[in-house]
């Protein structure tokens, strides 16, 4: 022993001894790393394994082995690395504890896969146990040791990849991590240690994870920040895709957490401060498309602060820029967003039971958690919105070029503040100001809208009215109050006011104007609900202009803007009746003025030609004090010229609102040119109006639903022109009713009184409007001189008639007074003439025209008697006694005696004159002459006496009867000069 201790045999036994240590580190431990560890690992794993070369520096204590790769059955690589390089320091023994000077993974990858099964491919390298019936019996959970103590200077992966394929999703999913590195220096598992760590990679090409700081683990602490740079979000979101019914093509993510976490205290603690997440040119389309439905290039969050043990998160701000949205209503009503954003159909997921919770748990889920946000900004929001449930698509376009909120808090106690301003159409603007409550609701805001152009809008008129909108924009501003529990308040209240300037609506298929205005301005408008109340200081409304029309067809233009409902169309469902009970009461309305400026009525009648086009121009006028209150009555002043030319003025008080409606007022036209109406007339009433004026004084009453209407009309100067052959003329003679109305001034004044009670069924005012006009032209048409008697204080029937004693020509006292009182008719109606018709009765006439020539017999008898010629003297009076002698020698001469039965008693005088009477024949020339002489005296004493112009009366032909009374009438008729 001496001498092996002796320096020679010490040395070469050392270098014996450190050649077997060198060649065992060198070449024996790679072999056997090699050949057998190798082999078993791959038998163990069942998976091909192979290594390029594997070194051991037993001087180092290092291990390197390169090349090493496991591989799937078809021998592509699954999971290697290029090198793994490991550095044990012998001071180990020393320090008791496991001392690493580096540990270095060179270029390692996986390339896991997940099968279309559902299987993952890197689980097949877990070596497989004994079956579950095999297993021994679970030992007793021992409580665990110590961390062991293990230290390392350097811990090192570069350049790592991670292929991860999907098959199982209906499009399969592929991320590649690339580069990956960690670096993890001076770790320590015992307490104290400064453990720097960094971990970073590579989603693609400029997507950044980077995760630095320091952490201990006994007990588990760690400070540092997580760091995400351009990271894309397809890259991300192709994995959950099918969860959801849109993709996101676009769009980076940016974010940093830096955080403090401490697991050595109960419970645990874990901050994050001044935290930050980014996004950028997001885009979401719906799957199969290409446009975005929603575009984020700018959404940030920063300043955000997270307190695990306190539940509190707090961000000073978030902001929104420059986004845009594609949102539509699709024709069954449903919003794209609604399909967008609903759950991804899936099938059947079984119920997973609910987690237990410990009592400690249950107790930490008792502290809400609370999130507080300094403030909030969107800025340049574009939405683009399409109605294409209408039959012509609406579109719209808002751009919120500024909305924010702030101090918003969860849960929510306190208001929301909320201001925004954002553009309509590029023309409108809108600016709200305010605050909500979010439980009870309740909102105040102040608003302001501003040249809303209204034309955008007309596809939802079109469903139901044939009306476009060619020009027109909306103002409105106010305040606003909303308050879903108001015990003593209304439910909602608007003061402000609301205005259409340049409105311009029209007949859509026909491109023809139906009503216009400059500005209709509704000023101070004070409306509540619940209960319903409504007040307006004034009632602007600047250049109104309606246009109406009769079309060739002989319809209104207006009945054509209403669609008529469809036979196929489905009635909407009668709205359900109120509950019997006491009834709302009516709104409270008032309005203090109503006030009109140069209002025009257009109207034009293209059924008839020539075309009729008149109108009302020149409307101006307020209406003052309009309320629903019983009581309260507004004061009318309105006027207007027709034709330009033609004074209106509608002056009195109305209360239209009320329940019982009040109206007291007149209505005035002065001066109204009838020659407008010329085509009208010359088709109704079969000549053309040349000339004419007409004045209208209508006064209406209603109270308590009692009408009374005064329709005091005036024609002056009404002039004809040549009859017209129209088929659709009247048949009353025209000519003859003028003459008859029209009196010595060439004017026509006719009263037309209405009365009735609206609430009976069977009052119609324009129906018995038209009657009364209607039997006032029959009955100058069948009773001329009823007509007229209101002239001369009578019924003016007698005068239709001139009576004259039998055989006689001669006029009587009393009907020289009908002749007056003709003369006065004549002369207030220069118009008319008048037709006499001479009468002779054959019977009664005749006996007194025979009794006439019986005396003028008798005289020349008794001429004769006394030897003076006929013709030359006057005609001898006859006496009693002359008249008996003379019948009765004239009797025996015509009825010379027959011998007959002598007791036959002789006749008397009286019977000899009848018989004789029977002998002398009156013809027709005699009664004749006898009827002209009778209309020849009335025209005479009419001409002489009554100063009538002879052009004026007419005598007609004669005419016979057969009558027996005491008269015979002379008829007097009524014409048109």
């Amino acid at each position: 022993m001496r001498r092996f201790f002796r320096p020679l045999p010490l040395a070469i036994g050392s270098g014996v001894a450190l050649l077997l240590y060198a060649l065992v580190g060198f070449f024996l431990l790679p072999y056997l790393i090699t050949t057998y560890a190798v082999p078993k690992v791959a038998e163990t794993i069942r998976h091909p394994v192979a290594v390029r070369e594997v070194a051991v520096n037993p001087f180092e204590l290092s291990l390197r082995i390169t090349g090493l790769e496991i591989r799937e059955s078809d021998q592509t690589p699954m999971v290697g690395f290029e090198e793994f390089f490991v550095n044990f320091q012998a001071v180990s023994l020393f320090r008791l504890a496991y001392v690493f000077d580096a540990i270095r993974l060179t270029m390692p990858y996986v390339a896991a896969k997940v099968a279309p099964n559902g299987h993952l491919n890197v689980l097949d390298l877990v070596p497989q146990g004994a079956p579950d019936d095999q297993l021994p019996p679970a030992k007793a959970q021992e409580h665990p040791g110590a961390i062991p103590a293990v230290q390392i200077g350097v811990f090192e992966i570069t350049q790592g990849i991670v292929e991860f394929r999907d098959e199982s999703k209906p499009k399969p999913v592929a991320i590649d991590i690339v580069p990956i590195g960690i670096v993890l220096r001076n770790f320590h598992t015992k307490p104290g240690g400064d453990n720097t760590y960094s971990f970073s990679a590579e989603l693609g090409k400029g997507e950044v994870l980077d995760w630095k700081g320091t952490i201990t683990l006994e007990p588990i602490r760690s400070e540092g920040a997580l760091v995400l740079s351009g990271v894309r979000i397809p890259t991300i979101f192709q994995y959950v895709q099918g969860q959801f019914n849109f993709d996101i093509p676009t769009g980076t993510i940016d974010a940093k957490v830096p955080y403090r976490l401490d697991m050595g205290v109960a419970p645990m603690d874990c901050i994050v401060s001044e935290a930050s997440l980014h996004l950028s040119d997001v885009g979401l389309v719906e799957k199969g498309s290409v446009d975005p439905v929603i575009s984020v290039p700018s959404f940030r969050i920063d300043g955000i602060q997270v307190d695990l043990r306190q539940h509190t998160v707090s961000i000073a701000s978030v902001g929104l820029a420059d986004a845009s949205d594609r949102v539509w209503l699709n024709p069954d009503k449903s919003l794209n967003l609604q399909a967008l954003f609903a759950p991804a159909e899936s099938g059947p997921v079984a119920e997973k039971a609910p987690p237990k919770t410990t009592p400690k748990e249950s107790a930490k889920e008792s502290s809400p958690w609370s999130v507080a946000v300094k403030d909030v900004q969107i800025k340049n929001h574009t939405i683009r919105f399409e109605d294409r449930s209408l039959p012509s698509t609406m579109q719209a376009k808002v751009v919120v070029r500024s909305a924010r909120s702030h101090d918003l808090a969860w849960p929510i106690k306190g208001p929301i503040p909320l201001t925004v301003d954002q553009t309509i159409n590029d023309t409108g603007t809108f600016a709200l100001d305010g605050q909500m409550v979010v439980s009870p609701f309740q909102a105040d805001f102040t608003l302001a809208l501003k040249n809303l152009g209204l034309a955008p809008f007309e596809p939802y008129l079109e469903q139901a009215t044939r009306v476009g909108i060619d020009d027109g924009s909306l103002d409105v501003d106010g305040s606003f109050h909303l308050a879903v529990e108001h015990p003593k308040a209304p439910l909602m209240t608007f003061r402000g006011n609301l205005g259409v300037k340049s409105l311009a609506l029209v007949n859509r298929e026909e491109g023809l104007p139906v009503v216009s205005w400059k500005h209709l301005l509704l000023k101070q408008i004070a409306l509540t609900v619940d209960p319903t109340t409504v007040s307006l200081a004034e009632v602007g409304l600047d250049q109104l202009r309606v246009q109406l029309a009769v079309q060739s067809d002989g319809t209104m233009n207006l009945a054509h803007l209403v669609k008529a409902q469809k036979e196929t169309e489905v009635k909407s469902a009668p709205a359900p009746e109120p509950p019997p009970g006491k009834s709302k009461p009516a709104p409270d309305i008032a309005i203090k003025t109503v006030k009109l400026t140069n209002g025009a009525v257009i109207f034009q009648d293209d059924s008839i030609s020539p075309t009729v086009r008149t109108g009302l121009e020149e409307l101006s006028g307020t209406v003052k004090g309009l309320s629903s209150k019983q009581v309260a009555k507004a004061d009318v002043d309105l006027s207007g010229k027709l034709g330009r030319v033609a004074p209106l003025r509608v002056v009195g008080k109305i209360n239209p609102l009320s329940e019982n409606a009040f109206t007291d007022i007149s209505v005035k036209f002065d001066n109204i040119d009838l020659t407008t109406a010329g085509p009208y007339s010359g088709k109704y009433v079969g000549y053309p109006i040349r000339k004419g004026k007409l004045f209208l004084d209508l006064a209406y009453k209603l109270s308590q639903h009692e009408l009374e209407a005064e329709n005091k009309v005036l024609i002056d100067q009404l002039g004809f022109g040549e009859k017209t052959e129209s088929p659709d003329a009247t048949s009353l003679p025209v000519p003859l009713v003028v003459a008859l109305l029209k009196d010595r001034k060439g004017q026509i004044a006719i009263d037309l009184p209405v009365r009735g009670n609206l609430k009976d069924p069977d009052f119609k005012y324009g129906k018995l409007l038209l009657n009364t006009v209607l039997n006032l032209l029959g009955k100058a048409v069948t009773s001329p001189f009823a007509l007229i008697g209101s002239l001369v204080g009578g019924s003016g029937e007698e005068l239709q008639a001139i009576e004259f004693a039998p055989g006689r020509s001669d006029l009587s006292a009393v009907e020289t007074k009908k002749l007056m009182t003709l003369v006065t008719v004549l002369t207030e109606r220069p118009a008319l003439s008048l037709d006499v018709t001479g009468m002779a009765d054959t019977h009664v006439d005749a006996r007194v025209l025979a009794e006439d020539q019986f005396l003028e017999r008798l005289r020349r008898f008794k001429l004769e008697e006394t030897g003076k010629p006929a013709g030359k003297e006057p005609a001898p009076v006859l006496s009693p006694e002359d008249e008996s002698r003379l019948t009765t020698a004239w009797y025996a001469k015509q009825f010379p005696p027959v011998a007959g039965p002598p007791d036959v008693p002789p006749l008397s005088v009286h019977e000899m004159k009848g018989r004789l009477l029977q002998t002398i024949a009156v013809d027709e020339g005699q009664l004749r002459l006898l009827a002209q002489r009778r209309a020849e005296g009335i025209r005479e004493w009419l001409t002489q006496q009554g100063k009538i112009e002879e052009a004026r009366v007419f005598i007609l032909e004669a005419g016979f009867k057969d009558g027996s009374g005491t008269t015979v009438s002379a008829a007097l008729a009524m014409a048109a000069r």
